[in-house]
């Protein structure tokens, strides 16, 4: 350092004054544009960052966090970082371990219902759970809404169980208990008896000491509310709080969110949310677009900072997105630009008739490009369910175009890795009816429907889990031999 007659080392990479008061510019801040700067070093109060498509939000929201461990202002472990997807958390990581020399682990970095699950089966007891609990997927929540609703003599056919299932997980994401659904709330379902089976169904999650995903929030509210002595304990170990993608976070999320927020004043909160007013696309599964416009009431005197800088898109595309979402009434308002040079080629909107004409015009477009010389592996197309490439798959086998599709079922949703994964929860979890169910029959043991029902039903009765009740009957005569035999050498622990 010229100057320094002391040959005194420089300052590490976090410091951002040298002993003399000169600035110094920590090497990570390099690149980073006005805004997007101003956005990594507001450190202190509530931060709300409007971060428009393409703006490099990542890059800001990993930086920040390199800059509040690199300044000493917290330990990566004091630090709470909730993103949508785990994708997204491992990527931040990655981008993290390159800012930041020897980072420590960072356990609270991760989606909602991860943290979600960790606070949980930390403080399982005051919830009615124990740390081993099981969390339900989509295919065991169906199985076990089934049950219930053979249960109630409720026709499964014109009350079907995903109905349920999509009511249930609405007022979830609302974060209302069934104490809180009352019979006109419950949407009509099974002649307003949906209140009622939601409370039986959060009773025998009890019983089977399980949580479906929902719950993860849920509990973890009720937790919070019933015990404030568990987030005053998060209040200690959180100094920072940072959340991605705001705007698509639901009731749920949002009262989570604030009951950890709350340990200091709203104004001196650390507290930064990311998000696009202009991007919520969500409301179809509980998103709440106005907890992001309603940031700067629940933490007054926080500052706001847009991002308009767009690294990825053309002019020509930033005009036609911003020509349109103007009309939106429910926006903060922001104007993206670009330093892209040119202008690139117009958006281009085509009207089709149905599914199959939209899948025609699509494939002749495709030759089009083949004939000009394109690659095919130089094209995608995105949808946004699966079930929309049926006709676009059916098309390209007529024409003879080689295709790959991105996405199908994933591994862990695979029959025989459900299967194989039900045995070992239930080596784990002996109370774990719903896993022993799918593989009581898998491979075959001639246990027949009525059998199995009568065991549910003796379960039911007792309110105990089925090894219980298969423990309680195979003693008794109401089993025949063979099946007593068949369900004696099971194996597992009762």
């Amino acid at each position: 350092m010229p100057g320094n007659t002391n040959n005194t080392e420089r300052p590490p990479a976090g410091s951002i004054t040298s002993q003399f008061g000169r600035r110094e510019v920590p090497a990570y801040l390099d690149g980073l544009n006005e805004e997007q700067r101003l956005a990594v070093e507001t450190i202190d109060g509530p931060l709300l960052v409007l971060a428009g498509a393409g703006t490099g939000k990542t890059r800001v929201l990993t930086t920040r966090i390199a800059h509040i461990i690199n300044t000493n202002r917290a330990r990566p472990s004091q630090i709470l970082s909730v993103t949508f997807t785990n994708k997204a958390a491992r990527e931040m990581k990655e981008r993290i371990e390159k800012l930041v020399p020897r980072l420590e682990a960072m356990p609270r970095m991760g989606t909602f219902h991860s943290i979600g699950a960790r606070i949980l089966r930390q403080h399982a007891g005051p919830v009615g759970l124990t740390s081993t609990f099981t969390i339900l997927d989509t295919d065991d929540q169906i199985r076990l809404i089934k049950q219930l609703l053979a249960a109630e003599d409720i026709d499964e056919k014109r009350w079907p169980a995903k109905q349920f299932a999509g009511m249930m997980d609405a007022r979830k994401n609302k974060g209302l208990l069934p104490k809180d659904v009352s019979p006109a709330e419950s949407g009509g379902y099974a002649n307003g008896r949906g209140a009622k089976l939601y409370a039986d169904y959060q009773a025998r999650l009890k019983t089977l000491n399980a949580a479906d995903f929902g719950d993860l929030l849920l509990e973890c509210i009720r937790l919070f509310k019933e015990n404030p002595d568990v987030p005053a304990e998060f209040h200690r170990k959180f100094k920072y709080m940072l959340v991605d993608e705001y705007r698509d976070s639901n009731v749920a999320q949002y009262l989570w969110l604030r009951l950890l927020a709350q340990g200091k004043p709203a104004s001196e909160a650390n507290i930064c949310v990311v998000g696009d007013d202009d991007q919520s696309i969500y409301g179809w599964r509980g998103a709440e677009v106005d907890n992001i416009l309603r940031f700067e009431k629940d933490f007054p005197g926080a500052k706001v900072i847009k991002l308009e800088r767009n690294y990825r898109s053309t002019s020509n595309i930033l005009k036609a997105a911003s020509n349109l979402i103007a009309f939106n009434e429910s926006r903060l308002g922001k104007t993206l630009q670009t330093d892209v040079g040119e202008n690139g080629e117009l958006v281009s909107v085509t009207r089709v008739w149905d599914s199959e004409e939209e899948a025609r015009t699509v494939g002749e477009e495709i030759e089009q490009y083949q004939r000009a010389g394109e690659a095919l592996n130089s094209m995608a197309i995105s949808v946004r369910a699966s079930f929309q490439m049926r006709e676009f798959e059916e098309r390209f086998i007529t024409l003879g175009l080689n295709y790959r599709v991105i996405g199908g079922p994933r591994f862990y949703e695979r029959k025989e890795i459900r299967d194989a994964i039900a045995y070992l929860r239930l080596v784990a979890q002996p109370a774990d009816d719903l896993a022993l169910d799918r593989i009581i029959n898998t491979p075959k043991r001639g246990l027949g429907d009525s059998t199995v029902q009568l065991l549910h039903s003796a379960a039911r009765a007792a309110n105990v889990p089925l090894l219980s009740a298969i423990r309680m009957l195979v003693d008794t005569e109401e089993l025949k031999p063979k099946q007593r035999t068949t369900l004696a050498s099971l194996g597992f622990p009762i």
